[in-house]
C-alpha cells in the first residue's frame, strides 16, 4: 500500500468515526437520553467547516455539495420559510446535483482518480 493510500484510508476512518460519534450524540439528544446544549440545533454548521476543508483541498464541487446540504439542514432545523424534512427534501437533490455538475466541469473527479493512481 502506497503512503497516499494509507493517508486516504486513515482520513476516511477518522471521518467515519467522527460522523458515527456526532450522529450518535445527536440521536441520543433527540431521544432524550442526554441533553446537548442549544448548539445541538446548530449541528449543520459542521457541514460548512467540511465544505471549507474540501475547498482548500481543491475540490470545489464537493465543497459546494456539502455547503448546499448544510444550508438545507439549517433551513429545516430552524423551519425557515416553513421548510421541514417532508416538504423540502428535493432541495437536497438540487444541492447534490449542483455539486455533481461542478465536479464534472472542473474535472475534480478525474484529478482525484489520477492522484489515487486509478
Amino acid at each position: 500500500m502506497r503512503p497516499d493510500d494509507r493517508t486516504h484510508v486513515t482520513r476516511t476512518i477518522i471521518w467515519g468515526l467522527f460522523l458515527i460519534g456526532l450522529g450518535g450524540m445527536l440521536l441520543l439528544d433527540r431521544l432524550g437520553v442526554f441533553w446537548l446544549p442549544h448548539i445541538g440545533r446548530l449541528w449543520p454548521v459542521v457541514m460548512f467547516v467540511l465544505a471549507l476543508v474540501r475547498l482548500v483541498e481543491g475540490r470545489p464541487g464537493s465543497a459546494l455539495t456539502i455547503a448546499g446540504l448544510g444550508a438545507w439542514f439549517l433551513a429545516v432545523e430552524f423551519h425557515w420559510h416553513g421548510l421541514d424534512w417532508d416538504n423540502s427534501w428535493s432541495l437536497a437533490l438540487v444541492a447534490v446535483g449542483i455539486g455533481i455538475v461542478v465536479r464534472a466541469v472542473t474535472g475534480e473527479d478525474r484529478r482525484r482518480l489520477c492522484r489515487l493512481g486509478r
